[in-house]
């Protein structure tokens, strides 16, 4: 029979009775109704039997009319684990304090995650949620429903069309969802597209203007390849040139690289320190003797303590430290070389543009000094030669 929770909290206690007219004893305590519950027997002349404490104290006068003994074998309820408790206080107490505590806690909100915005600073949303009340380090009952804090912020924060609120544990997610504006329009004033570089031109393509130059014209810098004056003199109009126009542009550059190079290691040597964490405070537990190594890195693992789907704001942290050194390479003057020219091609595109190719390379001079491979070198590009130069209008004209 399964104990009912009244009668956990009532306490009970099971006795064994020995001897005696144990019928006699059991007729009298069902004539007088006592309530006995799972009577079972367990010898020829021994019955047990569970009785509720405040009935227990009623049985002496039935024991002694039917000559037996009775033996108290456990006692299951409340009141005996009140007694338990009474007998280790301090312990009772803590075990309070702790679940108070980590109730406390995670009662808090602890961070705010934003997500989706681009446009919108996450400090501007952070102080609009603070003035509906969502802040970190605050009360989660005191939160509004997310549902109305939703609608608030999209109110308050202008270019948003949507605002989704979530609490996961101590944790608010932010989702934004910023309005879309048309791109404006560009507003170009009239203008020609001359030359940027000395080049020889290998491709052009006027959308917009008239075309001065045609392939295979040599050009100097600042010559004028699409104009922006159309028609004839007497019937002429002034547009925005559009165009592309591409040429062979010559570079010349001097890139060295050592023969003997320095690369950073690990040497294996490794040593760690632990953390308790609390919120964005961290309590260091463990390595507090360690020596820094001269070079390192480091590796910093969190674990936040969970319940559930909850995360709290209480975990643990390890750092762990690996030494480093540097080691020197020694390369062959074909290896530096090398080095050297792809130093060089990686120069001539950052400054020639994406779509820029080139077309030749020729060293010019190349030496060994000082432990460095030294090297002059031109380059041929294919790169994109337009610059706008804007129509300047003159009173009267």
């Amino acid at each position: 029979m399964r104990q009912s929770f009244m009668e956990w909290l009532k306490g009970t206690v099971e006795v064994e009775l020995r001897g005696g007219q144990i019928a006699q004893f059991l007729n009298q305590a069902t004539v007088d109704k006592l309530e006995l519950f799972n009577i079972r027997w367990s010898g020829s002349q021994c019955v047990r039997f569970e009785i509720s404490v405040e009935q227990y104290f009623l049985l002496r006068k039935y024991v002694r009319a039917s000559g037996g003994k009775i033996k108290v074998m456990s006692k299951k309820g409340f009141p005996f684990l009140l007694s338990i408790m009474e007998k280790r206080l301090w312990f009772t107490i803590g075990i309070g304090i702790f679940f108070t505590v980590i109730f406390l806690l995670s009662s808090l909100v602890w961070s705010i995650d934003i997500a989706g915005n681009k446009r919108i600073p996450n400090d501007v949303i952070l102080a609009a949620a603070k003035t509906e009340g969502l802040y970190r380090y605050q009360w989660s009952f005191r939160l509004q429903d997310t549902d109305v804090l939703s609608k608030k912020l999209v109110n308050s924060i202008p270019g948003t069309t949507w605002i989704g609120v979530e609490k996961v544990g101590t944790k608010v997610n932010i989702q934004v969802v910023e309005s879309t504006n048309p791109d404006a329009r560009e507003l170009n004033s009239p203008r020609h597209l001359v030359a940027s570089n000395d080049a020889v031109i290998t491709y052009i393509i006027a959308e917009q203007g008239k075309p001065l130059v045609r392939k295979n014209n040599r050009v100097k810098k600042g010559d004028m390849l699409i104009s922006g004056i159309i028609g004839s003199e007497a019937h002429s109009d002034i547009v925005v040139a559009k165009g592309t126009v591409k040429g062979l542009v010559w570079y010349e550059y001097e890139v060295s690289a050592p023969l003997t190079q320095k690369y950073r290691v690990l040497t294996g040597e490794r040593q760690s320190r632990s953390y308790i964490v609390l919120g964005n405070r961290a309590l260091q537990i463990s390595g507090f003797n360690q020596e820094p190594y001269e070079k390192s890195e480091t590796v910093t693992t969190t674990d936040m303590l969970t319940i559930g789907n909850f995360s709290l704001p209480i975990g643990k942290m390890k750092e762990l430290e690996q030494e480093a050194a540097f080691e020197q390479r020694e390369l062959t003057t074909e290896q530096a070389r090398e080095e050297s020219l792809q130093q060089a091609r990686l120069r001539i595109l950052a400054h020639a543009g994406e779509e820029a190719e080139i077309v030749s390379e020729i060293v010019l001079h190349e030496a060994t000094e000082n432990g460095k491979v030294i090297m002059k070198v031109l380059y041929e590009v294919n790169q994109s030669i337009t610059k706008e130069q804007p129509i300047v209008h003159m009173q009267g004209d």
